[in-house]
C-alpha cells in the first residue's frame, strides 16, 4: 500500500470515529422513552402526595367561655354540622374559665401556645391585635364582600387601624324596658315612638321617669348618641372635632337639662333607686337595659313591663353594642382552615342554631327572620342593633372609659362647663388613640 493511500484510509477512520462519538453523546443527552416514563411516574407520585396532604386530618383548637347551655348547643348541634361538612378538620373545643380568660390569652402570646381560634370579648379585640397576636382578615378571599352581611355596630368592634381582626360571633345591646302602667299615668297608652312625645308627656310628672345607673360608657353612651353626640371619626382614629363638636356639646347640655329638670335621674349621681327595682315597682317609666333583664317575659308582661326599641330623637335611635367576636391567632399553622371555621360559625344556619340558647345573631339578614320576629325579646333587640354603636375599639379601652367617666363626673357632680370638659376629654382620648 502506498503512503498516499494509507493517509487517506487514516483520515477516513478518524472521521468515522468522530461521527460515532457525536451520535453517542447526542443519545446520552436525550431522554429515551423509558426515562420519560419514569419522569411521568415521579410527577404523578408528587401530585398524589400533595392531594394526600390536603386531605390529611388536621386539628383546630378553639377556646371559648360558653356557659353550660351554650356549650351543650355547640357540642351537640353545631359541631356535628361542621364535622359533616369538613370531615378532615377536627375542632378541639376547650372551655376556659371566664375570670382568667383574658390573662390566659395574653400569657399565651408570650409563649406562642395560643389556640387557632377563640371567642373573645369585643373590648379586647383591638388590644390583642395591637400585640400582634391576631390575623387581619382583610386579605382572605371573599372578606371584602362578606363583611357587608354583618350588622354595622358589631362588625365595627373588630376594626383597628384600618384592618378587621375578627368577625362578630354573638352580640347584644341595650333597648328600652318600659312600664306601661307608669306610662299610662302620664297619658301614654304604649311605648312612645319618639322621645319628643315622651318628654312632652313627662311634663305631667313631678318625679324622674327615666333611670340611668351611672355615667360610664356602657350606661351613658346611648343617651349621648341619642341626643346627637359623637365620640370619634368613623374609623376611631380621632376624638377632637367629634367629641367636642357643637352637636356633642348640645347633646350633653340636653342631658344636663333633663337631669336638672328631674326627668332623667342618674343613680350614681343622685342616689336614687336602682333601675331594675324602680321599673318593677312602677317608680320609673323607662330605662335602657340588655336582653338579660327578661328572664321570664310572661312574668314581666303580667306586671306591665315590656321591651321596646329606644324612642327616636330628631329621627334617630341609638344604643351600645356588647358581645363577643371570633378571631384567628397569628401563631396558628392552619390559618385558612381557621378562617373557614369563622365563616361557618357566622353563617345563617349556625347563627340560628345558637339563637336557640340565647345567642343573638350578628347578621343583617336575620333581623327579619321569622324565628327572630316571632319572639318578643329577640325581635326588639335585633331591631335595635341596627342603630347600635361600638364603644371605641382601642388597646386603651379602659383608659378611654376612665377619661369619659371623669368628664361626666365633673359635668354632673361638680357642674363644670360642658364645652371645656368635652374639649379636655377629646384631647386626652386623641393621645390614647395615637399610642
Amino acid at each position: 500500500m502506498s503512503k498516499k493511500v494509507a493517509k487517506i484510509l487514516s483520515l477516513l477512520l478518524t472521521i468515522i470515529l468522530v461521527f460515532t462519538s457525536v451520535v453517542a453523546c447526542s443519545k446520552k443527552d436525550t431522554p429515551d422513552e423509558n426515562a420519560m416514563g419514569n419522569n411521568n411516574e415521579v410527577t404523578k407520585n408528587e401530585t398524589k402526595n400533595e392531594t394526600t396532604n390536603e386531605e390529611e386530618q388536621i386539628t383546630l383548637t378553639f377556646w371559648h367561655t360558653y356557659g353550660d347551655g351554650e356549650e351543650a348547643q355547640f357540642n351537640n348541634v353545631v359541631l356535628p354540622k361542621w364535622e359533616a361538612a369538613h370531615p378532615n378538620i377536627k375542632i378541639e373545643a376547650v372551655r376556659q374559665d371566664g375570670s382568667q380568660y383574658h390573662q390566659m390569652i395574653v400569657t399565651a402570646f408570650g409563649t406562642g401556645q395560643t389556640p387557632d381560634v377563640a371567642r373573645i370579648d369585643i373590648v379586647n379585640t383591638a388590644s390583642y391585635a395591637n400585640q400582634g397576636g391576631l390575623v387581619a382578615l382583610n386579605d382572605f378571599e371573599g372578606f371584602a364582600s362578606s363583611k357587608a352581611n354583618f350588622l354595622d355596630g358589631p362588625l365595627s368592634t373588630n376594626l383597628f387601624r384600618g384592618n378587621y381582626y375578627g368577625l362578630p360571633l354573638d352580640t347584644n345591646c341595650k333597648a328600652a324596658v318600659v312600664n306601661r302602667n307608669t306610662l299610662a299615668s302620664i297619658g301614654l297608652t304604649e311605648a312612645p315612638a319618639t322621645f319628643e312625645e315622651f318628654l312632652t308627656a313627662a311634663e305631667k310628672s313631678e318625679v324622674p321617669l327615666i333611670s340611668v345607673s351611672g355615667v360610664g360608657d356602657w350606661d351613658f353612651y346611648p343617651y349621648f348618641w341619642l341626643f346627637g353626640g359623637t365620640l370619634t371619626d368613623p374609623e376611631f382614629k380621632k376624638a377632637s372635632g367629634y367629641l367636642d363638636s357643637q352637636s356633642s356639646i348640645d347633646a350633653m347640655n340636653k342631658l344636663v337639662e333633663l337631669n336638672q329638670n328631674k326627668v332623667l335621674t342618674i343613680k350614681e349621681v343622685d342616689g336614687t333607686a336602682d333601675a331594675w327595682d324602680g321599673i318593677k315597682t312602677g317608680e320609673y317609666a323607662m330605662f335602657f337595659e340588655g336582653p338579660w333583664f327578661f328572664g321570664s317575659y310572661e312574668e314581666n308582661l303580667a306586671q306591665g313591663i315590656e321591651a321596646a326599641t329606644i324612642p327616636t330623637y330628631n329621627g334617630r335611635s341609638a344604643s351600645v353594642v356588647g358581645g363577643e367576636n371570633i378571631v384567628v391567632f397569628e401563631a396558628s399553622k392552619h390559618k385558612e382552615a381557621s378562617y373557614e371555621f369563622l365563616k361557618f360559625m357566622t353563617s345563617e344556619e349556625i347563627q340560628l342554631a345558637m339563637l336557640d340558647c340565647g345567642q343573638i345573631p350578628v347578621l343583617k339578614s336575620l333581623v327579619s327572620n321569622e324565628k327572630v320576629t316571632g319572639n318578643p325579646v329577640w325581635s326588639v333587640y335585633m331591631k335595635q342593633l341596627e342603630t347600635a354603636n361600638a364603644r371605641i375599639p382601642s388597646p386603651n379601652h379602659t383608659e378611654i372609659g376612665q377619661v369619659w367617666s371623669n368628664a361626666m363626673t365633673n359635668i354632673f357632680v361638680n357642674h363644670t362647663d360642658v364645652k371645656t370638659e368635652l374639649e379636655s376629654a377629646a384631647a386626652q382620648i386623641d393621645g390614647l388613640l395615637a399610642e
